[in-house]
């Protein structure tokens, strides 16, 4: 058995045989290509990753080992921003059948690299569960007992010993997570409670200090994002931040006010960097710039590039806390340019020429001037200032290694602040541009456009079917601010 440290990056091969026999008998491999259902929570019936899971490229080692995972790749993989040295991201979690399972994610692009299944039952029905360090695990169980695990090997196979009882009852808890900073959170009843843990394999004695946070935290999912900070789903769909400070001393920030219902574990291993696995068992990252900012609008959706598109089907999850930090970007233009296109939502024609002197009023069509205003206005240099037709910003952007096409089908890659161009990006007439200043979990983009009903109007579109311009055009892709990360 291999012992455990804290592994190198890289990905990892060499599956055996009896590995890929063993798990296959344990778990479903989905049939579905797409992940079609209706949000309980939300009422407009988004369906979950239904785009983009169509271009799921099996790995037959990685479903192997990878408890029935479907990996995917992209033809252009996303780039974390996040800082995790050379660890990855550990994910532990515990099957229906009371097995625990391990997996090694690339926090730079969102790659599952390994998974492994332990070989027995832990012996008891865990109810919650947290990940301490690397090889250690908290769990309670269904009555009320709280256990830790000590992981013995999770390099080629995973490995653990007995569990051991740390207290007999009185761990009523529904979700536990832990801060890495010596902080353990749990919920019960819509209590938000926390625990001083002095160890990394704590026993009783290494557990206490309980303090009673506040009621009204009832909640969908929890998990801690960094030193005493969580992030939670609402039961409305609502994305949640909160910073913990003690008993009755806390804050909390909407991050995003729907859309994210579909979600049954959300994890994170610090750094910005967030994980939803949904009831399809599909795996989705996404990356916060700022995650102490309290805003939502620069978190980066990866939503053609899951990490796995089907498969994840253990009942609890928990991700190792702290393994990753996140340095705020020294120029926030994207948000900038943002709150810049909101700001004008409801500006009249009559008033555009605010956005470029050739507007006369409405006498020309100017989607591309507010477009390009946008950004001249957030700081970015070399904007084209003279290009008011839409699709040749489109063709601005390919022409500078911009342009960012939207696949057959699919969403695409769009961040906030980027162009949205309908038609293609030949510079010809006929299309139009709107600016992204929301990204939903679900694929939708919330975007603002000009010399729409001759305003500043503000809307919600699917941009796979999404239609505009005087030709009633398609989008085909996006083009990002030039210097933006």
């Amino acid at each position: 058995m291999s012992y455990l440290g804290d592994p190198p990056r890289g990905r990892v091969g060499g599956v055996t045989r009896s590995t890929v026999q063993a798990l296959s008998t344990a778990l479903v491999i989905r049939e579905e290509e797409t992940l079609n259902g209706r949000n309980p929570v939300n009422s407009t019936g988004w369906s979950y990753a239904r785009r983009a899971l169509t271009r799921g490229v099996l790995a037959a080692g990685l479903v192997g080992a990878g408890l029935g995972v479907q990996a995917t790749a992209a033809s252009a993989p996303a780039q974390a921003a996040a800082n995790c040295g050379n660890r990855n991201v550990s994910v532990y979690g515990v099957l229906a059948d009371g097995r625990l399972t391990y997996t090694a994610i690339d926090p730079d692009n969102g790659n599952l690299l390994k998974a492994h299944v332990a070989g027995a039952p832990l012996g008891f029905t865990p109810r919650a569960m947290a990940t301490l360090n690397f090889n250690t695990i908290l769990l309670t169980s269904d009555q009320g007992d709280l256990y830790r695990v000590d992981v013995v090997t999770n390099d080629t196979s995973l490995g653990h010993h007995t569990p051991v009882k740390v207290f007999d009852r009185g761990w009523t808890h529904d979700k536990l997570t832990f801060d890495g900073h010596g902080h353990l959170y749990g919920t019960a009843a819509g209590k938000l409670i926390r625990y001083n843990v002095s160890q990394a394999k704590p026993g009783p004695a290494h557990i206490g200090g309980r303090t009673e946070i506040d009621t009204g935290f009832t909640l969908r999912t929890i998990a801690a994002s960094g030193d005493d900070r969580l992030i939670a789903t609402a039961n409305d769909g609502r994305l949640l931040a909160y910073a913990i400070t003690g008993a009755d001393r806390w804050s909390s920030a909407q991050l995003d006010d729907a859309g994210w219902g579909g979600f049954t574990h959300l994890l994170s291993p610090g750094g910005g960097l967030y994980y939803g696995r949904t009831a399809d068992g599909a795996m989705y990252w996404y990356e916060d710039d700022n995650p102490a900012d309290g805003s939502g609008r620069d978190i980066g959706y990866h939503l053609n590039d899951p990490v796995s598109s089907r498969g994840w089907t253990q009942r609890l999850l928990s991700a190792q806390p702290a393994v990753c930090t996140a340095t705020p970007p020294a120029n926030p233009v994207r948000r900038k340019i943002a709150d810049l296109a909101n700001d004008e939502v409801g500006t009249g024609e009559a008033s555009c020429d605010r956005y470029h002197p050739s507007c006369d009023q409405g006498r020309l069509a100017w989607c591309a001037m507010f477009a390009t205003w946008t950004w001249e206005k957030a700081g970015v240099r070399g904007v084209p200032r003279s290009m008011f037709v839409a699709r040749g910003l489109g063709k601005w952007g390919r022409d500078h290694d911009l342009f960012k096409p939207r696949p057959s089908g699919g969403v695409g890659s769009p961040k906030v602040g980027d162009w949205v161009i309908y038609g293609p990006p030949d510079g010809d007439v006929g299309g139009h541009v709107d600016v992204v200043v929301q990204v939903r979990p679900d694929g939708d983009l919330v975007v603002v456009g000009g010399n729409l009903s001759n305003a500043v109007r503000k809307r919600t579109i699917d941009p796979r079917t999404a239609r505009s311009g005087d030709q009633n055009l398609l989008i085909s892709g996006y083009v990002s601010p030039p210097g933006a990360p």
